[in-house]
């Protein structure tokens, strides 16, 4: 059976859509506001990914360019992501509606990221890891470096990270 799935870039058009599915995910995160949404929409537009079935919204996924994040801005240790690896994008979120789940779409999500990253030169792509999610970032790819306890919640993730295999360090 062939899915007419679509990958692409968040639009404010989308808000409603997007929050649903964060709702829908409540019991695994906490709440993020509409306002935060609109404005990663507006700030990450090129690492703001959507994955919708016949144009509906299924799952997004999101990332930041670290180089255009300073440590003041973020809730990460920006320099100790940076010590582990040079990977300047952090998904920041990756959600899919429950009714979706288990059938590749937040694999899918993965990958048009790590396409962008690529199409963008960049040297790849880093996320805070919950230890229930770790064997599912290993099966794609991502790397293990390091235990920690976020400062916010207390609670404890992995540092992950992939590497761009054709990235191109400026001379």
């Amino acid at each position: 059976m062939e899915f007419p799935i679509s990958i692409r870039e968040a639009q404010a058009s989308d808000l409603d859509q997007i929050y649903l599915i964060i709702e829908k995910n409540a019991d695994s995160c906490r709440i993020i506001s509409k306002e935060m949404i609109e404005k990663r929409i507006r700030n990450h537009a090129g690492t703001f990914l959507l994955a919708s079935l016949e144009e509906q919204v299924i799952g997004f996924i999101i990332g930041a360019d670290l180089t255009e994040t300073s440590s003041k801005d973020s809730a990460f240790d920006i320099d100790f992501i940076h010590s582990i690896s040079r990977v300047p994008i952090i998904i920041l979120s990756l959600m899919i509606h429950p009714d979706y789940r288990g059938q590749g779409f937040g694999t899918l999500l993965l990958a048009a990221l790590k396409e962008s990253s690529r199409l963008t030169n960049k040297s790849g792509l880093y996320l805070p890891c919950p230890d229930e999610m770790l064997s599912y970032f290993e099966m794609n790819a991502f790397i293990e470096h390091g235990f920690a306890e976020s400062e916010n919640s207390g609670d404890p993730y992995f540092h992950m990270h992939w590497d761009n295999p054709y990235y191109q360090e400026e001379i």
